[in-house]
């Protein structure tokens, strides 16, 4: 499992997250819920070791990431799709997909896995060598989601993957975060779209000004006051 246990992480000395523990299995789909400047985006920077955690663990099964040097986090089985998607908008789809597959371990599979990428998005198989920044929102998503598969992950962190997309997008982005973990992926959803997130994903945790407030099953979640006046506007 992703286990994150106790983490604080600061920029300089302004600390953001404060004993924020959660766990992710494998195969399962996890939400992390929040306002905007909650921390949510800090604490998915923090898991790849984008900014210093300054106290707690992050373990990818017997692997402690905090030992580890930043560089070897997604050959170790850890990878993000940001929030904003951030391709090479002048490099082509499948330039933009092969830059995933960096570590020794994936560039070994490369083939095999742009084959099942392509497999999962059939649209971008039509549009390979067409350049990033041409296509649309719905498309450069899956761009960003198919990158992140390219690094053979086991743990996957998706952040705001629902941002800027149409309702119908919106609809076919959760399903294909549905047909991810069907491929034993671990995913961890941070989200504001919570009534859809909270639709897939078996549980989840409430991040309120960088600590966790809540957490629980989907049902649980879902029965709650607190989130469904706060989020669902219920």
């Amino acid at each position: 499992m992703l286990e994150v246990a106790g983490v604080s992480a600061a920029y300089g000395e302004a600390e953001v997250l404060h004993d924020v523990s959660l766990r992710v299995e494998e195969g399962e789909i996890v939400a992390l819920l929040g306002p905007n400047g909650a921390g949510k985006t800090t604490l998915a920077k923090a898991l790849m070791r984008l900014i210093p955690v300054s106290a707690g663990t992050i373990r990818l099964g017997e692997t402690d990431l905090l030992a580890r040097p930043r560089h070897e986090v997604a050959a170790a089985g850890l990878a993000i799709v940001p929030e904003g998607r951030r391709l090479f908008t002048k490099l082509t789809v499948e330039e933009n997909l092969e830059l995933g597959a960096y570590s020794p371990a994936a560039r070994r599979e490369l083939k095999q896995t742009k084959e099942m990428v392509f497999g999962l998005f059939p649209r971008l198989l039509d549009r390979r060598q067409q350049l990033a920044g041409t296509l649309s929102g719905g498309e450069q998503q899956m761009v960003a989601l198919g990158r992140g598969l390219m690094a053979k992950p086991s743990f996957l962190v998706m952040d705001e993957p629902s941002l800027g997309l149409s309702p119908l997008l919106v609809d076919t982005m959760f399903e294909l975060i549905q047909d991810v973990v069907k491929l034993g992926v671990g995913v961890l959803l941070v989200e504001q779209n919570v009534a859809r997130t909270l639709e897939i994903a078996s549980r989840g945790y409430v991040l309120e000004q960088g600590r966790i407030v809540q957490h629980g099953s989907r049902e649980e979640l879902l029965g709650s006051s607190r989130i469904r006046e706060a989020y669902l506007a219920l």
